[in-house]
């Protein structure tokens, strides 16, 4: 499996202008807090209050509202010497195309031509959109891509503002447009791009709408949105911003250290197909989910720069460019053979989502689509059907002589890699072939879970490794069967299937009575081996992937009990931590904040409270 066993190491709540001073409006060392509160301070008024009006909207996106926009310009790579001008003259910086793929929570937007943007004096400023994708669930917006023009200076940063919904008064005296410009018309009531304006009033105009719109993600100036509004935007799952979280310090700080103290660093570990690579639990994601809970440009870039890595030098595209394995899978692959088990897990379906959602890159679609359509082709070897050769396979996916199998069903974490790959596709192609392709997937892991009385998805632990069970015929691995419930949630979030609530009580009752420790600070490496019952506290550190489940059966059922539990665990979690090489990190990141952003929704905390008051 993973060879985890086998490491040698291991007060009030600020308001939400307090973070977005520190994060992404002016983070100036992950390591130096008082380094960034003391330039917070020096923010001018203009930006305070923009920002503070922000801070005391309700989190859940309105129909309609505004939005701080922070636009932050590259620093120069090298300083030319001036041209000579006249005494007192200046030179203007030039202008710079600047893309933002802004996303907004189901119902919230379902036309473009209601988005708006007025630059730091309230002028507006002509903005061009289309709709990047759309929820499955009620057809409106999950994230549109915005491009306008913008001149800073080397690292000037400016705050725009940016409107959607219903059309808004401009403050007085800026220039009046019309508000039906050209574009897309809306779906809903009371969304009409070209809804009746009151007589002689000034509005901003919407945005044009432009299908052929390319975005500029790499482009010199950044645009980056308040932590808070990701979070409540979901474009990523349930997330809550980095600075919101009270209950875990000690998280938030030990994952950044990790990152910057990491020797040999993150970015200096390549591809392997054998040994230690930077993308495993996938990489990409793990950052973007970093990003998503500070709102800050530098993680952007950090994040935008893995998964532009992780396309080029992990990815084949077949001549045609419709399907897409993993660079480990056999250069004469076709999908009438089953795809490897280490190349499962190597098809990163949710970072590449993430990256085309929040920056608009067309490659990083086509790389979610092939990804998709090469496992949906491949679905009938995989689950042993027509067209896969069947047979035995161990943890590196070689085949044996004999029956066919489910291969999918071998482990958890293959169905979970498939789901999430799957899942990733229809959020961005939602015919009813790929549906019907995930909606089997769901149905063949309701049915695994239903065959055992435990509550875990049992299969046979030797099969999987033989090297670290030497007899488990009906056991189960915590850690993979956290990733499958990512994967359900994921598809339950896209199709709101009603099965997936007993199928995650069902595996967190299984992890809370039965796969835990004896000391009831970890969760057993593995359940069920018969020659090692695993009854040991030294993975601790993987219960920061695990807890999510807690938080899921929480989303699912309501009942704060689990979430009890999650604490005391992800207390234990967070206080044996190891993140010092990617692997490990990108474990422990790319589920945490799902789990805060789940118990954010308790009753009495902040983030839940602003949310009543707003309903």
């Amino acid at each position: 499996m993973d060879g985890q066993r086998a490491k040698t190491g291991h007060g009030a709540r600020r308001p939400l202008a307090a973070l977005l001073f520190a994060a992404p409006l002016l983070w100036v060392n992950c390591s130096r807090p008082s380094a960034r509160v003391a330039v917070a301070r020096r923010a001018e008024p203009r930006v305070r209050a923009v920002l503070e009006k922000h801070a005391a909207a309700r989190p859940a996106p309105p129909t309609a509202g505004s939005i701080p926009l922070l636009l932050v310009a590259d620093r120069a790579a090298s300083a030319p010497a001036p041209a000579k001008r006249p005494p007192g003259a200046t030179v203007p910086p030039p202008q710079a195309v600047v893309s933002a793929a802004v996303p907004f929570a189901p119902g919230a937007l379902r036309d473009v031509r209601l988005i708006r943007l007025r630059d730091g004096r309230g002028a507006a400023v002509p903005l061009r959109a289309k709709p990047l994708a759309a929820w499955p669930q009620g057809g409106s917006i999950r994230s549109a891509l915005l491009v306008f023009h913008a001149a800073l200076a080397p690292g000037e940063r400016a705050i725009y503002t940016l409107e959607y919904g219903a059309p808004a008064l401009p403050p007085e005296g800026a220039p009046g447009q019309r508000a039906d410009a050209p574009g897309q018309r809306a779906d809903a009531p009371g969304q009409r791009a070209d809804a009746p304006v009151a007589k002689g009033a000034q509005v901003a105009a919407g945005a044009a709408l432009d299908e052929a719109l390319l975005p500029n993600p790499d482009g010199p100036i950044a645009a980056v949105l308040p932590p808070s509004w990701y979070a409540a935007s979901q474009v990523s799952g349930p997330q809550q911003p980095a600075m919101d979280d009270r209950r875990f310090p000690g998280f938030e700080s030990g994952i950044e250290r990790g990152l910057a103290r990491m020797s040999p660093a993150y970015d200096a570990y390549g591809m392997s197909c054998s040994g230690p690579h930077r993308t495993y639990y996938d990489g990409p994601h793990a950052l973007y989910q970093r990003f998503l809970r500070n709102g800050d440009a530098a993680r952007y870039r950090r994040a935008r720069a893995e998964a532009v890595w992780y396309r080029q030098h992990e990815l084949r595209f077949s001549p045609d460019r419709r399907l897409a394995v993993h660079v480990c899978e056999k250069e004469d692959w076709s999908p009438a053979r089953p795809l490897s088990w280490h190349v499962l897990r190597r098809m990163l379906g949710q970072g590449m989502l993430d990256d085309y959602l929040l920056t608009g890159d067309p490659a990083a679609k086509e790389a979610v689509l092939a990804m998709g359509e090469a496992l949906r082709l491949n679905l009938a070897a995989l689950t042993g059907g027509t067209g896969g050769s069947g047979g035995t396979r161990g943890a590196g996916g070689t085949r044996g002589a004999g029956r066919k199998e489910d291969a999918l069903r071998a482990t958890e974490r293959n169905m979970a890699w498939a789901m999430m790959t799957l899942a990733s596709a229809y959020a961005l192609d939602p015919r009813p072939e790929v549906l019907a392709a995930l909606r089997g997937l769901a149905d063949r892991t309701v049915a695994w879970q239903q065959q055992g009385a435990s509550g875990a998805f049992e299969h046979d632990l030797h099969r999987a490794d033989p090297s670290e069970c030497e007899r488990g015929p009906r056991g189960g691995s915590p850690f993979m069967t956290a990733l499958l419930v990512d994967a359900l949630m994921e598809y339950h979030a896209l199709t709101g299937d009603p099965r997936v609530r007993q199928v995650v009580a069902r595996a967190a009752a299984w992890l809370e009575e039965r796969a835990i420790t004896s000391d009831r600070r970890a969760f057993r490496y593995l359940w069920g081996c018969e020659t090692d019952p695993y009854d040991d506290s030294g993975t601790a550190d993987l219960n920061l992937l695990i807890v999510p489940v807690f938080g899921a059966a929480y989303a699912m059922t309501g009942d704060p009990r689990w979430i009890a539990v999650g604490d005391a665990l992800a207390d234990a979690g967070v206080k044996a931590m190891w993140v010092k090489q990617p692997k490990h990190w990108n474990q422990a990141m790319r589920g945490f904040g799902r789990y805060l952003g789940y118990r954010a929704q308790l009753p009495g905390h902040p983030a839940a409270a602003q949310r009543s008051a707003g309903r």
